[in-house]
């Protein structure tokens, strides 16, 4: 089975912890996957995407695509990637688990909202997403539409506005779908009262409090599900079109599979059933517009509908190519390498080939297997290997049931005790929650939740490879965790343990969230294998509608459950503790059994625990040991941590026993002076200063809040880009300045934009030394002011040191890429078409456009030296073929006076005077380490003309780093933006959008890394925050702001609880690959007072430098 063996402790230690997910639910669909293979299952791919690209073109819906496959063929995962096919196509999707086939349109209704309330992006939902483009296409007037996007307060006087100006633009659907728009608009509202009476309108139930809809133009009556799930699409597909994903349906149909193998007759009360659900799958297309309706199942289920329910459902649905084996021993190794890669790369680990330890001719197997399966094997093959200490290569992949693979117990741990401390200190730890309110429970808990689950599985040893748990759920979800046992592996028969914390007062918000948890997990009178637990301490409210849903709840098989301050503890001590990945976690997860400690977790799941084999019967929570403390007990003390400086509010002290630091990571080395050289020759040492070899070249960012460790991020790192998300008193300003006199400690220089004229004192010398200062703090202030030069630039103010660009990029240094060269031309675009008046999106403006889009590209590649004033003067005498639009001679003309008469109206734009080359902002004069450029915008006082600025700057910007790269430099210099929000905003783009973009995604190749630093982490375009690997969260106080940041840090697989708690100069850290930490930053070490420069401050330093 296996080949050479390998004794390799660097190997063991990249394959312990890892743990292959085999079982996707419902959640991963919703998340980017890192392991999709392109050429698996291409047929149904193909099949698929061609249904939605008919969706596009028409508006009747068009026939829907059955995906058939057995257990673990790759189904659910499918569905993921049609999600992503669907909304990059400008269209929405949901997914539908059939748990109840007696409440099918409720399940969609439902569905359809929860999935409207899923993120699309970073920083927006599929409803925000919506909203968006449907207030552009029919016109809503500038206020309405702020209102109705959540900039600014709803009222009943906004709705109505959408509703006229949806009615006005598309009669049929603003006539027969006006209430649910309305709805809609409240449910993205960010007033909770409207947002829970929008919920209840949505659900089909009755009002709450008589006269609560009425308040906003909604009817009082209750609206079908069917008609809830019509009027939903017929809306969405103004704008794009949807795909229905009908998924978990097998688990309904399995008593009518049983009947129909055995040879047996399908009960009349069944056939009903099976008829209703054939019915509603032929009745949702007809109910929609524009939308794609995909059912994912066996064969046998399939066959149940086939023949045994209406006969005309098979005409509505076209069955795709089975999902079967793997369909070939290449697909099959892709499989497996993009699993290993996604492991190896969070433990540093470069494997001898790519599918180490499976080598490659254990693939040729491979098509005998389903995805799923071979997956099992491998995974059952590298836990052995873990077991026994020793590496093997796998040279066979064995039987795809994987009868002739062993079960692999759990090793036992040999000294429990330094899990034991750290796990007593996780629970001692000061910042964990005591307490889930409603303003946090659909953030805290599901990742608290999930820790829990994930414990307990690891738990049963061996046996926990029955279940499986759903991913932590997005914004507003209908349960918080979920947990499945499969009974049956043929038909994917399942059992249901269902979690849902609900600690709101009111009784409508208790309603709405108790209804949505019910129907999301199947919750059902005569329903054995669908359990649901509210999680509750307080009493439910009263009234009579309150008093009948409990009753309901209860007689289904509901539960409420109270959570404790010390089961909280418990689960947030268990999410740090698996979040750490230590070796032996689950041999000692096996040995403790933690999860014991949780009351409402072992009532939950006892009936889950009835017939595992070798379950124990009752043994006591702590196993002793000779070499291990009881669980709980104080842990000894650990050696003394190292001591690290400890961050003061800007202008404060911190006490003198904080204030000791450990030998500096990474202190520059002194360099020698760059003597007597050009720009052009000074270029190539941007960067340049090393630390000595021995060392990797780090900065140090601060210490660790609860240990006072060290924590530093390498300058190599710092290439793949920089945000900082903080608000006002966070201390995000002393951040930014040590980081730029960090960097330039070690020779690597900056340009730096000051929106606030609080970074142009980068150069002044504090007055005295601060007390906050750690240790070398005062020898670091020292070198930097006598070896750091500092200019401050200020363009448009002629009696500071004025600075302009040319407003079109260098196109000739990206001829040769036809990517590069494309961005050259979006950028360019997007400053010049506001200019030439090309504006809106009327057939003229598209037009205008096209040809302005054409004459760039022909300048650009026709031209070696590129001008505004060359361009102009082609635009006015435009070539022949340039275009084949009508009347292009005559748009370009009209296209040149008008850019004639913005470069008279505005100077800067023209690029007044001579153009500076990027390259003096980077390169220090003679005798100096490095320099720092602040570009003050004392001279730019609107938003428009910083913007214009910045646009010119960073595409000459791009064009000189990318003429010199810093090569084998671990960084060649930083470009740091404050204020971010307002040059590369979220949703509108600005003349600087696509410039910011296109350094984003293509300057770390050159090794100039950006920083962007905001306090409005909603307001900032979502491909930033997604390209920059280090992060860092400070105080936030604005509740949409907060939020955001919250859910920035959870797609990097963190949180940040206290956000809105931190103190000026605490922050939390995400560095690539590394959890989250909670960090005290150093003070900076140049002068900081509260209030910033002047105007003629700023003047005078400029007009100071040397450049």
């Amino acid at each position: 089975m296996s080949g050479g063996v390998v004794s390799d402790d660097l190997g063991l230690k990249a394959l312990e912890g890892l743990r292959i997910h085999l079982a996707p639910s419902n959640e991963d669909i919703w998340d980017p996957s890192p392991f999709h293979v392109e050429t698996l299952h291409r047929n149904v791919v193909h099949q698929v995407v061609a249904a939605i690209d008919d969706a596009r073109k028409r508006i009747p819906s068009p026939t829907g695509v059955v995906v058939q496959g057995q257990r673990g063929s790759g189904k659910t995962h499918l569905l993921g990637w049609i999600r992503r096919q669907v909304q990059d196509r400008d269209g929405y999707f949901f997914v539908v688990s059939l748990l109840d086939g007696r409440r099918f349109w409720h399940s969609v209704a439902q569905a359809m909202v929860d999935g409207l309330n899923r993120t699309n992006g970073p920083d927006t939902t599929q409803l925000g997403l919506f909203l968006q483009r449907l207030t552009l296409f029919v016109g809503v007037p500038f206020a309405a539409r702020q209102a109705v996007l959540g900039a600014e307060p709803l009222s009943k006087e906004a709705l109505d506005m959408f509703a006229a100006a949806l009615f006005k633009a598309q009669r049929e659907v603003g006539r027969k779908c006006r209430d649910t728009a309305r709805a809609l608009v409240m449910l993205h509202s960010d007033d909770l009262r409207a947002v829970e009476i929008a919920t209840t309108f949505l659900s089909s139930a009755d009002e709450c409090e008589p006269g609560e809809r009425m308040a906003w133009g909604l009817p009082r009556g209750v609206k079908p599900p069917e008609s809830v799930v019509s009027e939903i699409s017929w809306l969405l597909a103004v704008t794009g079109p949807s795909v229905i994903a009908v998924d978990q349906i097998d688990g309904v149909l399995t008593p009518y599979v049983h009947a129909m193998e055995g040879g047996r007759g399908v009960e009349p009360q069944d056939a009903y059933v099976l008829d209703q659900i054939a019915t509603v799958l032929m009745d949702l297309r007809e109910a929609t517009r524009k939308t794609v309706t995909v059912v994912a199942l066996q064969p046998t289920s399939w066959q149940v509908i086939k023949s045994q329910a209406i006969a005309a459902v098979q005409d509505r649905f076209t069955e795709a190519k089975h999902l079967g084996q793997i369909p070939t021993p290449g697909v099959g190794r892709q499989l497996v390498a993009k699993r290993l890669r996604a492991h190896f790369d969070t433990v540093d680990f470069e494997p001898p080939y790519p599918t180490w330890p499976v080598r490659e001719e254990a693939f040729d197997t491979a098509q005998d297997f389903r995805p799923r399966q071979l997956l099992q094997n491998v995974s059952r093959h590298i836990s052995a290997c873990v077991q026994d200490g020793v590496v093997r290569e796998m040279t066979s992949l064995g039987s795809p049931e994987g009868d002739d693979l062993p079960l692999v117990p759990v090793r036992p741990v040999d000294d429990l005790g330094p899990l034991d401390r750290q796990y007593a200190e996780l629970r001692r730890r000061p910042d964990v929650p005591t307490e889930i309110r409603p303003d946090n429970e659909d953030a805290e808990l599901p990742r608290l939740l999930s820790a829990g689950l994930a414990a307990w599985i690891f738990e049963r040893g061996d046996a926990g490879r029955l279940f499986e748990q759903d991913t932590p759920p997005s914004t507003k979800p209908p349960l918080h965790a979920r947990l499945h046992k499969t009974l049956v592996e043929e038909t994917e028969e399942q059992a249901h343990w269902a979690f849902r914390a609900i600690t709101a007062g009111h009784h409508i918000a208790v309603q709405n969230r108790l209804r949505k948890a019910c129907l999301e997990s199947g919750l059902a009178e005569g329903v054995s294998r669908r359990r649901l637990f509210i999680l509750r301490n307080g009493p439910w409210p009263g009234g009579q509608k309150t008093a009948e849903m409990v009753r309901a709840f209860e007689m289904a098989g509901g539960r409420k459950l109270a959570v404790g301050p010390e089961d909280l503890r418990i689960l947030a001590a268990l999410r740090d503790l698996i979040a750490s990945k230590p070796a032996d976690l689950q041999g000692w997860l096996v040995a403790r059994r933690p999860t014991r400690e949780l009351p409402f977790l072992r009532e939950a799941l006892a009936e889950a625990l009835a017939d595992l084999p070798g379950a124990p019967a009752a043994e006591p929570f702590v196993t002793e040991s000779p070499a291990a403390e009881p669980l709980g007990a104080e842990a000894r003390p650990a050696a003394p941590a190292p001591e690290a400086v400890t961050a003061a509010p800007e202008g404060g002290t911190v006490p003198p026993e904080a204030r000791a630091v450990p030998p500096e990571a990474g202190t520059p080395t002194q360099g020698a002076a760059v003597d007597g050289m050009s720009t052009l020759e000074r270029a190539a040492t941007w960067g340049r200063h090393r630390t000595p070899e021995s060392r990797t070249p780090s900065i140090r960012l601060g210490a660790g809040f609860d240990d006072a460790a060290p924590v530093a991020v390498d300058l190599e790192a710092l290439r793949k880009h920089t945000a900082i998300f903080a608000g006002s008193g966070s201390g995000k300003t002393v951040l930014i300045r040590r980081l730029v006199e960090e960097c330039a400690l070690q020779g690597v220089s900056s340009i730096v934009l000051d929106p606030n004229n609080d970074l142009a004192r980068l150069g002044d010398a504090w007055p005295q030394e601060p007390a906050a200062w750690g240790d070398g703090d005062a020898r670091k202030s020292r070198d930097y002011l006598a070896d750091v030069d500092v200019v401050v630039w200020t363009p448009r103010r002629e009696a500071g040191r004025p600075i302009s660009f040319q407003p079109l990029p260098d196109f000739h240094s990206f001829v040769d890429d036809p990517d590069e060269f494309e961005a050259a031309v979006e950028a360019a675009l997007a400053a010049l078409a506001p200019r030439a008046k090309v504006t809106g999106n009327t057939a003229k403006a598209d037009r205008a456009r096209a040809v302005l889009k054409e004459a760039l590209v022909h300048y650009g590649r026709s031209h070696r030296e590129t001008t505004l004033r060359g361009f102009i003067g082609m635009l006015n005498d435009l070539p022949d073929g340039v275009s084949d639009i009508d009347k292009a001679f005559d748009i370009a003309k009209e296209l040149g006076q008008n850019l004639t008469a913005a470069r008279v109206n505005d100077p800067m734009f023209g690029g007044i005077g001579e153009a500076v080359d990027p390259g003096v902002l980077l390169s220090p004069p003679e005798g100096k380490r490095a320099r720092v450029s602040v570009i003050s915008f004392v001279g730019l006082p609107s938003d428009e003309q910083r913007q214009s600025f910045v646009n010119q700057l960073q595409m000459a910007l791009f064009a000189w780093v990318k003429r010199n790269p810093a090569g084998d430099r671990p960084l060649g210099g930083l470009f740091v933006m404050d204020e971010a929000q307002t040059l590369a905003p979220a949703g509108a783009m600005t003349a600087c959008t696509r410039s910011t973009l296109s350094l984003v995604s293509q300057a770390r190749k050159y090794g100039l890394g950006l920083v962007f630093a905001t306090q409005a982490p909603k307001g900032l375009h979502n491909q930033i925050p997604g390209n920059a690997t280090t992060q860092f969260f400070g105080l936030l106080n604005a509740p949409i702001q907060i939020d955001a940041a919250r859910e920035m840090a959870r797609a990097k697989g963190g949180d940040v609880p206290d956000i809105s708690q931190l103190r000026s100069g605490q922050f939390y850290v995400a560095l690539e690959g590394e959890p989250f930490r909670k960090v005290r930053t150093p003070l900076c070490l140049t002068h900081h007072p509260k209030s910033p420069l002047t105007t003629e401050e700023v003047l005078s330093r400029a007009r100071a430098g040397d450049a």
